[in-house]
């Protein structure tokens, strides 16, 4: 009999419940944005995602068992997210999980949400062998893991000021589009060469595997207030933007694959549900002869179903937590 999980996030402004049977038969994965309740105050407001955590995290909770039917009696283990995030955030979940473990007498297994986004990819069909190099195109991270196995990896690469993802949402408010604005960037990128104009694309001549795009932000602030004539041409000027972030992106991956000596390489996170995103590294990949694998779509953003993945990992090998449990902001 495989072992039945049940999985919470609620990192950010999504509250996300998933019921997982074994390592990849998701029984039930119920998400709710909070879109609609951050959208008037041009961001994500911690204390008001908080409060919405703790509004609907018990129903949610009530009707991922139900679509899975089971109940409470039937579950294995628990598993959270429990770093990193919003702290308010963090601590709707992890205190309604270690409340949950308390009283059915079941293990509790805390996971870092940003090295569950690879495992996405196990949850689309894509079986992880190692070694394998993961990006993480998360709205707050992007990061580049290199991993030996499901428990030993390490982060080669990250981002030294702003993500990938928040670069994107951020150009894409300064043309008065709400956030997340991915999906509008991505469209314009699909629909124009993006070689009408030119952006910079910081650190990509530089050695080491880290990003920064901040500095692409700014450089975007800059064209705007030096060419409002041009501020029309909206579709190629965030084409050309996202260009650079594409190239930045690719470079760096392929580069620290070739140097490490590995050939597989797995994007996941949010920005990983882009279609030019994936285009660009798909042709790279069939170029230099790399294996290359994606979330399906609706797996790229938070959801607890890869926390459960990865978490059932873990559970098989005996890495469980207790109850003294606790939520970090930060990623440690």
């Amino acid at each position: 009999m495989q072992p039945i999980c049940l999985a919470i996030d609620t990192t950010f402004d999504d509250t996300s419940v998933a019921i997982l049977k074994g390592h990849d038969e998701v029984l039930s994965n119920l998400t709710l944005s909070q879109f609609k309740e951050h959208e008037a105050f041009g961001g994500v407001v911690p204390e008001r995602a908080s409060r919405k955590h703790l509004e609907v995290i018990h129903p949610l909770i009530s009707e991922a068992l139900k679509q899975s039917g089971i109940g409470f009696k039937d579950i294995d283990y628990l598993a959270v997210s429990h770093y990193p995030g919003l702290l308010g955030s963090l601590l709707v979940g992890v205190t309604v999980s270690k409340s949950l473990a308390y009283a059915l007498g079941k293990p509790i297994i805390g996971i870092n949400h940003v090295e569950s986004h690879p495992y996405a990819c196990f949850l689309s069909g894509t079986p992880l062998t190692f070694p394998c190099l993961h990006l993480v195109v998360a709205g707050g991270h992007t990061l580049l893991m290199h991993a030996k196995n499901h428990f030993d990896y390490e982060i080669i690469g990250r981002s030294l000021d702003d993500a990938a993802g928040e670069c994107v949402d951020k150009v894409a408010k300064m043309f008065g589009h709400p956030m997340p604005g991915g999906r509008v960037v991505d469209g314009y990128a699909m629909q124009h060469s993006g070689e009408e104009f030119d952006f910079p694309k910081p650190l990509l001549r530089k050695k080491g595997f880290d990003f920064s795009f901040s500095g692409l932000k700014t450089a975007m602030l800059r064209f705007r207030q030096n060419n409002p004539e041009k501020l029309d041409q909206e579709g190629p000027i965030l084409a050309a933007f996202f260009r650079s972030v594409s190239e930045v992106l690719v470079d760096k991956t392929f580069f620290a694959a070739e140097s490490l000596g590995v050939d597989r390489i797995s994007v996941s996170g949010g920005l990983a549900a882009s279609q030019k995103l994936r285009q660009v590294f798909t042709e790279e990949s069939f170029r230099k002869g790399l294996e290359l694998h994606y979330p399906s779509s609706s797996l790229c953003t938070d959801n607890a179903a890869m926390v459960a993945c990865l978490a059932s990992f873990r559970f098989q090998a005996g890495l469980v937590d207790d109850l003294n449990l606790e939520a970090y902001p930060n990623l440690i």
